[in-house]
This record gives C-alpha cells, sequence and structure tokens, in this order.
C-alpha cells in the first residue's frame, strides 16, 4: 500500500509524536518544517506552555520527522511502525510531503 501525505500531515504527525514523547497535547504544538540541501530535512516546534512553564523549544531532526509520521499511523490507524518505509520531499511548487510504503498491517 502507497501513502501520500501533505505538508500537514507531516506537521500534525510531528505534533503528535512530540505529544506522546512530552506528554503533552498535539494542538499546543507549532511546528516549522524546513529542507536545506546539504543538511536535509528537520524542524522547529515551539510548545505554547501557557503561564505554568512558558514556551519550551524542540528541534527535530530528519529521523523524528520520520519517527512522527510512523507513531502518526501506529497510532491512529493501527500500522505496523515496523513495516513502514517513509521518504521525505520537498518542492517549491508542492511544499513538503512524504510517500509512505506499507507492507501488511
Amino acid at each position: 500500500m502507497k501513502i501520500f501525505f501533505d505538508e500537514q500531515d507531516v506537521i500534525d504527525s510531528a505534533c503528535v509524536m512530540l505529544a506522546n514523547r512530552y506528554r503533552m497535547r498535539p494542538e499546543d504544538f507549532d511546528v516549522n518544517l524546513r529542507f536545506n540541501r546539504e543538511e536535509g530535512f528537520s524542524a522547529n516546534a515551539i510548545h505554547q506552555g501557557g503561564w505554568r512553564s512558558g514556551d519550551q523549544q524542540y528541534y527535530l531532526s530528519e529521523q523524528d520527522l520520520i519517527d512522527g509520521i510512523a507513531v502518526y499511523l501506529a497510532d491512529f490507524h493501527q500500522f505496523n511502525p515496523q513495516r513502514l518505509e517513509i521518504d521525505l520531499s520537498f518542492s517549491e511548487r508542492d511544499g513538503f510531503g512524504a510517500t509512505i510504503l506499507s507492507g501488511m498491517r
């Protein structure tokens, strides 16, 4: 099975992964995706901590973004993350995206 994620899907996946990792709500994160030809994919994320803790900043590597997509598909759609092949992409025309190849569930 082949699955395509658009930019918002990649951002949502990063938010879910961060929420799971830090035990917070996905909707409280703001993720900014980046691509650099020499360094590859990465992202900066900010957690709007509110009055208790202030804003927290997080750096996501390319592997973190790939892991986030795997976590999202495992948690919300019961895919086996070990059976996913995930390729990130970027183009000026289409923005960020991902192509996911999945074996059996």
